[in-house]
């Protein structure tokens, strides 16, 4: 009678640790089936960034394998500079300077002398300016004509010699540029001057003014001067 009766209380307890085991073998497969899956997600996640890493290492390589295998050029292709045409030699047509004025340099001398006349020796430095230029000392005779002057102090202008019959013709900077001289002696015909009134004592050539002479016809104005005059 008794072993009739702890056969069912046995046999629910055996049910109820049945059920007990069974909610706790769900949790189990529950949480690994949640871990796997997570896993599993990151695992996914991994091997993508492995494939993008493996692309870009093989891009990589392969620019790599460029640098270290250049291209081996069995012959240089001529390049034509700026889009000319080398292929057959030309004749260079280059322009030749313009040729310098042959009283350049003797005005640059004149007017460095011009410079010093506020020094003493003024007479001994145009003595041997003259000397070494070998120039014309002239004395203005009125109507654009000149005559030669007894001495460098007697001058009022030096004529350089050019070629031909030209002269390069420059006023003596000894003489200071007074009404007297600008009016009378021939320096507002012969040259454009800056004049107002008064007395300058310096000159300064820009241009000197060409003149052609003849032994019958005399001095001509070829091309009036220009000189700038300061006090």
């Amino acid at each position: 009678m008794e072993e009739t009766m702890a056969s069912p209380l046995f046999a629910d307890a055996l049910n109820f640790l049945a059920l007990g085991l069974s909610v706790v073998l769900l949790f189990a497969v529950a949480y690994l089936w949640s871990s796997n899956s997570t896993k599993a997600a990151q695992i996914e996640k991994l091997q993508s960034e492995v494939q993008k890493m493996k692309k870009k290492l093989d891009k990589v390589e392969e620019k790599v394998n460029q640098l270290r295998e250049p291209t081996v050029v069995s012959e240089v292709p001529q390049v034509e500079p700026f889009g000319l045409d080398i292929s057959e030699p030309r004749s260079l047509n280059v322009t030749p300077l313009a040729p310098q004025d042959p009283w350049m340099d003797f005005v640059a001398d004149f007017n460095t002398l011009a410079e010093e006349m506020v020094k003493p020796g003024q007479l001994t430095r145009c003595e041997k300016f003259v000397r070494e230029k070998k120039l014309r000392a002239l004395t203005y005779g009125g109507s654009m004509t000149f005559r030669p002057a007894i001495d460098v102090r007697d001058s009022s202008y030096w004529a350089f010699k050019l070629s031909g019959d030209e002269f390069a013709v420059v006023p003596n900077p000894m003489n200071p540029c007074d009404e007297e001289l600008h009016e009378h002696g021939g320096l507002k015909e012969i040259f454009a001057l800056n004049y107002q009134r008064g007395t300058y004592k310096k000159y300064s050539v820009k241009l000197p003014a060409i003149f052609t002479h003849d032994p019958e016809r005399g001095w001509m104005l070829k091309n009036p001067g220009v000189v700038n005059l300061e006090r």
